[in-house]
């Protein structure tokens, strides 16, 4: 892209004698104009996100859908590649509201999700309760760890029509079933710590 070349050495080409906030003025326009132009990528950052959540509607009652965006460490990835399992637990709770009262629990739901490397077959392994998957690589036993489908949310007539009902969701590494010299480094360096902020929504029966 020769006109982007050119652009970004004029404003580079500042002489130094310029004030010092003058040439800073240069170089944010020069970054806002890089980043428009896609010339500046950011990085995705290591972690877990809720991407999307919903509570759906059946003939025995609701269930719960959803998707993480997951990226391990480097750290985490390294050790699972060399025969480290990973213990992840899924978290569901979905309760009714009451001003004068304690909130009504619905369900607290808890799945834990196992993640390991089997070097005789060079295949991951993804456990899911009594259930497991096996995948070629790391990438796609990633994504099946990070989707979340069908898990029970509440049976028929649990959930009344009309009314709010409020609802939590979160993924996190167990580092409590980590071996215990990486249990020990966990404490002192964050790389062994993945876990998403807790993601709150509205639940509304129809």
């Amino acid at each position: 892209m020769p006109c982007m070349m050119d652009f970004s050495m004029h404003f580079l080409s500042v002489p130094a004698s310029r004030p010092p906030l003058l040439r800073g003025v240069f170089f944010l326009l020069l970054l806002a104009f890089m980043l428009i132009t896609g010339e500046v990528q950011t990085a995705k950052a290591e972690g877990i996100n809720v991407r999307a959540v919903d509570v759906e509607t059946v003939d025995e009652g609701y269930l719960l859908n959803a998707n993480f965006d997951l990226e391990l460490t480097p750290k985490l990835q390294d050790a699972v590649s060399h025969g480290v399992s990973l213990d992840f637990v899924l978290e569901f709770d979905l309760w009714r509201p009451r001003a004068w009262w304690f909130d009504e629990t619905i369900i607290h739901f808890q799945e834990h999700r196992r993640l390991s490397f089997v070097p005789v077959t060079r295949m991951y392994r993804l456990n899911i309760g009594s259930s497991y998957e096996t995948f070629p690589n790391l990438k796609d036993a990633l994504k099946a760890l990070a989707y979340v489908h069908a898990v029970p949310a509440s049976e028929k007539p649990g959930l009344l029509k009309g009314q709010r009902y409020e609802a939590s969701l979160s993924l996190r590494l167990d580092t409590s079933l980590l071996p215990k010299p990486l249990q020990l480094e966990s404490l002192s360096t964050g790389e062994w710590q993945l876990s998403s902020p807790i993601h709150r929504f509205s639940v509304n029966p129809n």
